[in-house]
C-alpha cells in the first residue's frame, strides 16, 4: 500500500471509531481520567499482541529517551487539556480549535524534518480546514473563554507529538513504537492522577470493557495506519492535513446512519472541499 492509502485508511478507521463513541458512549462518563487510563492500556494490549506475533523489536530508547519522554508528556497533557476544554466549551468550538495542530505539524516538520511544502499542499491544508470550520461553526458565533486555551494547548500538543514520533519512527519498527506510543502515557496519566485508580473498576464492569475494545480496535487501526502512512513515504505535514477530513467523515456517516441529517447542504460543500485538499496533498 502506498502512503496515502494507509492515510486514507487511518481516516475511515477514526471516523468509525468516532461514531462508534457517540453511540457506546452517550452518557458522560463518571471520570475521563480514568477512562484515558484503560482505554491506553486497551490500545496498548491490542497492539502489543500484533507486534508479538510478528516479533516486537524495542526501539532504541537509550538513543531517543528525550524523544520518548516528550512523547508521554505530551500526549499525557493532550489528553488532560481536551478533558478540560470538552467540560467548558462546545463540540464544534473543540473540533475548530483542536484543528490548528495542522499548522503546529507543518511548522515543526518543516523545521525538524526538513519536509518541503509548495502551493498546491499550501491550498490543500487551507482547504480542509476551511470545511473543518465551515461544518462545525454554529451561527451563534465563538465567545472565547479558558476552554479555547486548553483546546489551543491540546492541538500544540498533538501537533508537536506527531512530529516526535515521525522523528523516532525513522528509526523504529512501526508497530512495536505504536504500543509504546500508548503505554507510556497511561503510565505517566497513572503516576499524575493516582486518584484515578479509586474509579477504574466503573470501566472493568464486562459491557463497558467490550464497547472500550472495539473502540480500541479501530482506535489502534487509525493510529497504526498513520505511521505506516509516515513510514510509507508520506510527509507528517501531508498526513496530518489529511487526518483532519476525519471531522467531515464523521459528520456524513453520522447524517448516513444516526440521522443526524441538520445542514445536509454544508456536509456535502465541506466534503467536496475536503476531496479537493486531499487530492493537492497527494
Amino acid at each position: 500500500m502506498g502512503w496515502l492509502s494507509y492515510a486514507l485508511l487511518a481516516v475511515a478507521s477514526y471516523s468509525v471509531f468516532y461514531i462508534l463513541t457517540r453511540v457506546f458512549l452517550k452518557e458522560k462518563s463518571s471520570d475521563a481520567i480514568a477512562y484515558t487510563i484503560v482505554f491506553n492500556f486497551v490500545c496498548a494490549l491490542l497492539i502489543s499482541l500484533v507486534s508479538l506475533k510478528n516479533g516486537f523489536i524495542l526501539p532504541d530508547i537509550k538513543h531517543y529517551y528525550l524523544n520518548f519522554g516528550l512523547m508521554a508528556v505530551l500526549y499525557t497533557a493532550s489528553q488532560v487539556l481536551i478533558f478540560k476544554a470538552s467540560r467548558t466549551i462546545g463540540a464544534s468550538d473543540l473540533i475548530i480549535f483542536s484543528s490548528t495542530r495542522v499548522l503546529w505539524v507543518i511548522g515543526a516538520a518543516l523545521l525538524f524534518l526538513g519536509e518541503a511544502f509548495n502551493t498546491p499542499k499550501i491550498i490543500g491544508t487551507i482547504l480542509i480546514l476551511i470545511s473543518v470550520v465551515y461544518v462545525s461553526a454554529k451561527k451563534k458565533g465563538i465567545k472565547l473563554n479558558k476552554g479555547h486555551i486548553y483546546a489551543l494547548l491540546a492541538a500544540f500538543c498533538i501537533g508537536i507529538g506527531f512530529v516526535n514520533d515521525s522523528y523516532i519512527l525513522r528509526n523504529a519498527d512501526t508497530i512495536s513504537y505504536a504500543a509504546l506510543a500508548f503505554i507510556f502515557p497511561a503510565v505517566l496519566t497513572l503516576i499524575v492522577f493516582p486518584s484515578s485508580t479509586l474509579k477504574l473498576k466503573y470501566y472493568l464492569n464486562l459491557g463497558i470493557l467490550t464497547k472500550i475494545l472495539l473502540l480500541g480496535v479501530f482506535y489502534s487501526i487509525g493510529l497504526v495506519a498513520s505511521y505506516l502512512s509516515y513510514k510509507a513515504g508520506g510527509n507528517a505535514s501531508q498526513i496530518v492535513p489529511i487526518g483532519q477530513s476525519v471531522v467531515i467523515i464523521t459528520v456524513i456517516l453520522a447524517a448516513l446512519f444516526l440521522g443526524e441529517r441538520e445542514n445536509v447542504s454544508k456536509k456535502i460543500i465541506a466534503a467536496i472541499l475536503v476531496s479537493i485538499g486531499v487530492l493537492l496533498l497527494r
